[in-house]
């Protein structure tokens, strides 16, 4: 690859893509700056012009910038805790480097040993980003509730999805509190609408089905969740808008996609590259088409005084000062959609593949739904919602072996910014970020008999155990929706969103597994999950019911 060799009187003439990507790809290995030279091909910038001119000092700065990033590169991770474990290591055998590259696609199984190698104390899970604490449950009940400067809970969203760029934890104030205090008190009245929407959904979503059809049901539970969740927020202006509900579930994918981008380059150089790089011009394409859709409507509504029970009319009505404008409800449309499609979608995909796995719990699911059904007229009432406890229990025990991310660093991973001294004397020096292993605790004999058997009715109260975890439970010993105050708010509605869609995909549909196919091994990225996307599954439009379970 000739990177310029063309001298001009101003200065060396060379690809700016390229010069980009030499410095993202510029690694340290024995205190050595190297250029990585087999990702080049793959790299794709956008500009206006393909050649830069680089003069004298210019090819200085440039120098300069190269050096800044192998000082960065080079200097040491915030302090260690003294004599705590560092998972990946193979007692010694490998480097502190070669774990962190292990642990991209095998953070499971290096989660566990680190958790079983401690008893479910201290130790360390290297990562690309950097070495990650996590630290035992006894300390969740004191950092729980601690304020933002001891712990700071949005910082870990900042990091992980480079938010500062793609907006994913900036100015997440307002709607947090309008989802626990606004929407959850209303979800009785809401549902109703939203199972309504679904059933309408799944009939524009859906092909015939007469007979065995192959289908990637993961992107069907995507714009089915979508579609719903675009309900509640807007009403069916927004889940029937077909580009914003394709926005609503791209947004996620590649502000993710973004943050992985970005990280490659140091943190000097990211405002300017982020202007370049197709995964954030895609993300900004993304906020251009929310404001395109969300601004009008709040305009009409105030023009009109029109106030539908929605979640956007709660945001603007709670908004204040230079939070209320339509700009801003586009930008936490996005913020939304984010947290509640991203977290949804995976749920029924894996039910799904569960189920497809486990077939003998297929008609007593079945079973519960239309009885259900008959004794309350509809699925979306509390009342009814709170019976399908074999449902609640499946996707339980579904997410127990499936969680969205196996450190719950989305939920309760917090930065400490200042030495954070614990009850019992141990400080956690400046700049650590930790979190607790969920997916260690979800698989521990001592909260979960027989923890390696998947026990879909393991939830379900008995005469022996009347007390159950539903899904929405929060405790030490269930995180997927993380603790504390900054526990998702959401959940309530998005368990009643997934139960709906899984009850309606039972009563409609029988499914299966191509011939000689099994359950589909998961996706894992460093401490994210997600369920494979491209496997198809046969479905067929069942005889009875169209949907209704009569």
């Amino acid at each position: 690859m000739n990177v310029g060799n063309s001298m001009q009187s101003q200065g060396l003439i060379v690809h700016l893509p390229i010069v980009l990507t030499l410095l993202a790809n510029v690694k340290i290995s024995s205190g050595r700056p190297i250029i990585m030279l087999q990702s080049l091909e793959t790299t794709s910038f956008v500009l206006p012009s393909h050649l830069l001119v680089l003069s004298g000092p210019t090819l200085l700065l440039l120098c300069g910038l190269l050096f800044l990033k192998v000082s960065i590169s080079s200097r040491h991770q915030p302090r260690k805790l003294d004599d705590v474990y560092i998972a990946g290591l193979n007692d010694g055998r490998n480097t502190i480097a070669e774990a962190r590259k292990h642990m991209v696609s095998h953070c499971a199984e290096m989660m566990l040993e680190g958790y079983e190698m401690t008893k479910g104390g201290f130790f360390y899970l290297p990562t690309p980003a950097g070495d990650r604490l996590n630290i035992p449950t006894k300390y969740i009940e004191e950092l729980k509730n601690a304020p933002d400067d001891r712990a700071n809970f949005t910082d870990s969203f900042l990091e992980m999805f480079m938010g500062r760029y793609t907006s994913i934890g900036l100015k997440w104030h307002l709607h947090p509190n309008v989802v626990k205090k606004d929407l959850n008190a209303a979800l009785a009245r809401i549902m109703p609408s939203v199972e309504q929407e679904i059933e309408y959904a799944y009939d524009a979503v859906m092909p015939p089905c007469g007979s065995w059809t192959p289908l990637q049901m993961a992107d069907k539970f995507n714009q089915l969740i979508s579609r719903a969740s675009n309900h509640m927020f807007g009403g069916s202006d927004l889940s029937r808008n077909l580009s914003w509900t394709r926005t609503s579930i791209d947004f996620a994918t590649d502000t993710y996609l973004a943050a992985v981008r970005l990280k490659q380059f140091p943190a000097v150089l990211r405002p300017v590259v982020q202007r370049f790089i197709p995964e954030m011009q895609k993300v900004r394409r993304h906020q251009s088409l929310a404001r395109q859709v969300v601004v009008p409507e709040i305009e009409f509504r105030v023009k009109t005084g029109d106030r539908p029970l929605d979640l956007l009319q709660m945001l603007w009505e709670a908004a204040k000062g230079p939070d209320k404008t339509p700009e801003f409800m586009a930008y936490t449309a996005l913020a939304i959609s984010f947290a509640a499609i991203r977290t949804s979608s995976s749920v029924p995909t894996y039910v799904l593949y569960d189920l497809c796995a486990h077939r003998e719990y297929i008609e007593p699911l079945r079973d519960e739904i239309i009885t259900v059904l008959k004794e309350q007229g509809s699925l979306s009432s509390k009342a009814a919602l709170s019976k399908l406890v074999k449902l609640d229990s499946f996707m339980k025990e579904s997410q127990r072996f499936n969680p969205l991310s196996f450190r719950m660093t989305v939920t309760f991973g917090r930065v400490i910014h200042h030495d954070l001294t614990l009850s019992d004397g141990i400080t956690i020096p400046a700049g650590t970020s930790i979190g607790v292993p969920a997916y260690a605790i979800a698989h521990d004999p001592n909260f979960y008999p027989d923890p390696s058997t998947f026990n879909g009715f393991r939830f379900v109260p008995s005469d022996s155990q009347p007390q159950q975890p539903v899904f929405t439970t929060t405790n030490a010993s269930n995180l997927m929706w993380g603790y504390g105050k900054h526990a998702c708010s959401g959940r309530f509605f998005a368990t009643n969103e997934i139960k709906l869609i899984l009850a309606h995909f039972l009563l409609r549909y029988d499914f299966r597994f191509k011939k000689g196919e099994g359950r589909p091994k998961n996706w894992p990225y460093e401490l994210q999950n997600m369920a494979d996307p491209t496997v198809e599954v046969e479905v067929r439009r069942r005889a009875e019911g169209g949907g209704k379970g009569t």
